[in-house]
């Protein structure tokens, strides 16, 4: 790589360590650690790696800026096209209901998408991740929102106001 531009450099390392760490992260899925806590570590290394990278092969730390704006920014813009595609792919009622229909022959009724899919179940199960996830604490039969499911719905109702989302949007 040496005597490549560093625009060069910093774009073809940003890219590489983002692809480690869409294998890493797959690998870790697959392992059972599929939260958004394993995303964040692993995006973090790899972004730490792709920062020492451009860095080590930088001719000098002053011309090393513009390289690690540029892999930065070249880093986040392959995080923000990943995680929407991978949460769609894993939370996507729809996209769950097409894989159910091929696993099943291409065809469902609509009392066997209403069993899968409108089911307590499926209420259960949102209810059990969130609480594990600390967004929410049960008291009885009753949930209640943390302080950090607050902060988050806060947040998440100000994007939906903001967009002008209704209430399922």
């Amino acid at each position: 790589m040496m005597g490549w531009p560093p625009a060069i450099i910093a774009f073809v390392a940003a890219v590489a360590w983002f692809a480690v760490f869409v294998l890493v992260h797959i690998l870790g899925w697959r392992a059972g650690l599929g939260h958004a806590r394993w995303l964040l570590i692993t995006y973090l290394a790899s972004l730490l790696a792709t920062l020492a990278s451009v860095i080590a092969l930088a001719a000098s730390a002053a011309s090393a800026i513009l390289p690690v704006i540029l892999a930065l920014m070249t880093s986040a813009c392959l995080f923000v096209i990943y995680v929407p595609a991978v949460y769609t792919v894993l939370t996507s009622l729809s996209v769950q209901s097409m894989v159910l229909m091929r696993r099943r022959g291409s065809a469902l009724s609509l009392p066997e998408l209403y069993g899968r899919f409108a089911s307590r179940a499926i209420v259960e199960d949102r209810l059990a991740t969130l609480t594990s996830s600390g967004y929410l604490a049960r008291e009885g039969e009753r949930f209640r929102l943390t302080s950090r499911g607050r902060t988050l719905a806060r947040a998440f109702a100000f994007v939906k106001a903001w967009w002008r989302l209704g209430a399922g949007g």
